[in-house]
């Protein structure tokens, strides 16, 4: 009886899916690093569930993204949709360590805040290897390496693509928030 009970158990844990942590290919990132992405992840998602009144974190990256991708073209308000608390998110991770590692900043005259521009060196090596396993990931990464920032077409793109994207892997949805981070704090 007591095997059967333990096999039972054993069965159970090897049954539940591991969850995805973010990947940390050649120690780009430190384990503070690690630890900000994670947080990222965790807020950006959050917002999404909220914001969407859904408990599935995929539908609500879906909704989010068919809402962004219907602002873009949107003739009334011209500008991209944002959830309710996002900038405030995205002045959150500027105290993070690993803000450096993603971003670089700058300010005009014309601008109240800081202006995020996306693609340092250590986000794009991530990016490079997270491509390996995602053609779209794969694409994205060469447009901003090529590029240096994010132009229209992959805005529009990863907005009408995300079907594209692997939603249960924590990596692809901290891209996605990264991503988004950047737009919305332009």
């Amino acid at each position: 009886m007591k095997k059967t009970i333990l096999l039972i158990i054993l069965t159970i844990f090897s049954a539940c899916e591991k969850p995805t942590e973010i990947e940390n290919p050649n120690g780009i990132f430190t384990e503070s690093d690690i630890h900000d992405l994670n947080w990222i992840v965790t807020e950006f998602d959050q917002f999404l569930k909220t914001e969407y009144d859904t408990n599935n974190v995929e539908k609500a990256y879906f909704n989010y993204s068919k809402e962004f991708w219907n602002s873009l073209y949107a003739e009334q308000t011209g500008s991209i949709a944002i959830p309710h608390g996002m900038k405030s998110l995205g002045t959150k991770v500027q105290s993070l360590k690993v803000f450096d590692k993603i971003w670089s900043t700058w300010k005009d005259k014309s601008r109240v805040a800081e202006v995020y521009n996306i693609g340092q060196k250590p986000y794009l090596a991530y990016l490079k290897t997270r491509g390996s396993k995602s053609d779209f990931i794969k694409s994205y990464s060469e447009s901003l390496s090529s590029s240096g920032d994010i132009t229209p077409s992959v805005i529009a793109g990863f907005a009408k693509n995300i079907e594209n994207i692997d939603l249960k892997d924590k990596n692809n949805r901290l891209i996605i928030a990264i991503h988004y981070l950047t737009l919305i704090n332009r």
